[in-house]
């Protein structure tokens, strides 16, 4: 299961979100076990790690920088 709809929210998995973001799925992954300040918010549930994609952009876009 790579995402399902819910409640108007999009749920993915790691694989899923990294596609989302144009990202490798190894750098999501390393992101969650390290820790970094700014690692996608993600909850576990049944054992299995999910991203909310509307979370997740938000998250993105409250961390992006201004270049001048």
């Amino acid at each position: 299961m790579s995402s399902e709809t819910n409640n108007n929210s999009v749920w993915t998995d790691t694989k899923g979100i990294a596609k989302h973001f144009n990202l490798k799925p190894a750098t999501i992954r390393k992101q969650r076990s390290k820790q970094v300040k700014n690692q996608l918010p993600f909850h576990k549930i049944g054992g299995q790690v999910r991203y909310n994609v509307i979370e997740c952009e938000k998250e993105v876009e409250a961390n992006k920088y201004a270049y001048k």
